[in-house]
């Protein structure tokens, strides 16, 4: 025959190992959401090369803007403006329309990552006498 003592004494084990359970897999979670967006961003650092062969990493605007930095939505809105006409621009409407959501996605996890650079104090060069 079972024994059907509902003790708290007896209990006690099993709420101890649910409660185990459920904080185990409260803290793999966040491990995995951060994995997820490591590997986001390494895809997105993958795709830029193309980007980066124009729009320059350390945040200079040299006639083409600059993209890090950029919120994510921001980025991600912008590339759609070009994808679908709102925005003009022949090589970035080339470019968004080859991208599916999941790479404007990677690209826009990407480029917000990347740290503006401090603008150094451009030192005059001196002037070499001539003789």
């Amino acid at each position: 025959m079972l024994e059907s003592d509902p003790s708290p004494a007896k209990a006690r084990p099993f709420w101890i190992a649910g409660v185990l359970a459920l904080a185990a897999y409260a803290c793999a979670k966040p491990s995995s959401a951060m994995a997820d967006e490591a590997k986001l961003k390494a895809y997105g650092q993958h795709l830029a090369r193309e980007c980066t062969s124009c729009h320059r990493l350390d945040g200079v605007d040299n006639g083409i803007p600059s993209i890090i930095v950029l919120a994510p939505d921001l980025f991600i809105a912008t590339m759609k403006f070009y994808r679908e006409g709102t925005r003009i621009n022949p090589v970035m409407v080339s470019v968004a329309s080859s991208l599916s959501d999941e790479q404007l996605n990677a690209l826009a996890v990407f480029f917000a990552s990347i740290p503006k650079p401090e603008k150094k104090n451009a030192q005059p060069m001196e002037k070499k006498s001539r003789r």
